[in-house]
């Protein structure tokens, strides 16, 4: 987690002109930002959370899930910087590799920042940076204790109102006690302990399904998919299956249908002849009883 630096650039008196003033701009460098974990449950925490982003919206190419991606806010000078240890912006595309996240270039903000504290952060989270964040217009801006002792309460929510931060109310939900919700990522939020740290749960409302980004998680919706994998592959036989013996019964009452016309017809011919030959036969017997009479002779 990094700080911009306070110390700006000195300027010259004379404001330089539009095309000088592009031209300084394409010359300042923005660069990458180093990341060092604070402590192995500060980095748990970080990873975890990122982890469990991805996976949620692991479909939607509109959707930027970063870790320690360094956000430049000022078009030409590159001390005006923040570093969220986790961001998820939508409306961007996802892909390409990121060096920095520059918000004239990719037109916005970030929507939902989560900031996880460390001894040496926790003030500078909580002031500079919520200011910092609420001034770009970041909708949601979260922090997380990953020791349970830096802060007041585990994990605190935080959304935009006027150019400053409102607390998340915390809602009930049977089963699981209390927790927050983030309207940006349409999930519910909670902590629990994760080989000692404090990590963040998320859960799907509509679903109550729960995760946290860990390797077991991974491996259950690994799991998950190709159980949906192969029973849509049982569906496909099973319809397939289906198609081909529907396929055979048509084929079947085909040549059923086919046998039924070609006996039908065999007796209509068999009928036919017989006809035929019961017409000659009276025919024939007309002819004996009708056969040539001789005239009667007259007397000479």
């Amino acid at each position: 987690m990094s700080v911009a630096s306070t110390t700006r650039t000195a300027r010259t008196a004379v404001a330089p002109s539009t095309e000088a003033a592009s031209r300084e701009h394409d010359e300042v460098e923005y660069p990458e930002r180093h990341w060092v974990a604070q402590s192995v449950w500060h980095g748990d925490a970080v990873r975890l959370a990122t982890a469990a982003l991805r996976n949620h919206f692991r479909d939607r190419e509109d959707v930027l899930v970063a870790m320690e991606l360094a956000v430049y806010y000022e078009r030409g000078d590159e001390t005006r910087w923040l570093q969220p240890d986790v961001q998820v912006v939508f409306g961007v595309r996802r892909g390409g590799n990121r060096s920095s996240f520059r918000i004239w270039q990719e037109g916005k903000a970030p929507d939902f920042v989560l900031e996880v504290a460390s001894p040496s952060t926790a003030e500078n989270d909580a002031w500079h940076k919520a200011r910092e964040y609420a001034k770009l217009g970041v909708r949601e801006y979260w922090r997380l204790d990953p020791e349970g002792s830096l802060m007041g309460t585990e994990l605190e929510g935080y959304a935009v109102s006027g150019g400053r931060y409102a607390p998340l109310e915390r809602i009930e939900r049977p089963g699981i006690g209390r927790l927050l919700r983030s309207r940006v990522l349409g999930l519910d939020l909670r902590t629990q302990r994760h080989d000692g740290a404090t990590v963040v749960v998320f859960a799907d409302p509509r679903t109550g399904e729960e995760f946290n980004g860990s390797l077991g998680e991974s491996e259950r919706q690994r799991r998950i998919a190709e159980q949906r994998a192969s029973a849509a592959r049982e569906e496909a036989d099973r319809q397939r299956r289906i198609a081909e013996q529907r396929a055979s019964a048509a084929r079947e009452e085909a040549d059923r249908q086919r046998r039924i016309a070609e006996q039908r017809a065999s007796a209509a011919e068999d009928r036919a002849r017989i006809a035929e030959e019961r017409m000659r036969t009276l025919e024939e017997q007309l002819q004996r009883l009708t056969g040539p009479t001789r005239s009667p002779e007259r007397d000479s």
